[in-house]
């Protein structure tokens, strides 16, 4: 039987990166104890958040 999901994933994107953004996003995943996948949503999450502050601001 087929796993259900509260929030299914039906896109995947993927992109060439060099062997220093590599690292990079290792580094930073280990560090921050998540995976790469998940560090890229939290950045889109923090630039969705930033992005609405200075709309606010702005107003």
């Amino acid at each position: 039987m087929a796993r259900t999901s509260a929030n299914p994933k039906k896109f995947v994107v993927s992109c060439r990166v060099t062997p220093k953004e590599m690292e990079m996003l290792q580094d930073k995943a280990e560090e921050c104890g998540l995976s790469i996948t998940m560090l890229l949503r939290e950045c889109l999450n923090l630039m969705d958040l930033a992005g609405q502050q200075n709309t606010q601001l702005r107003a």
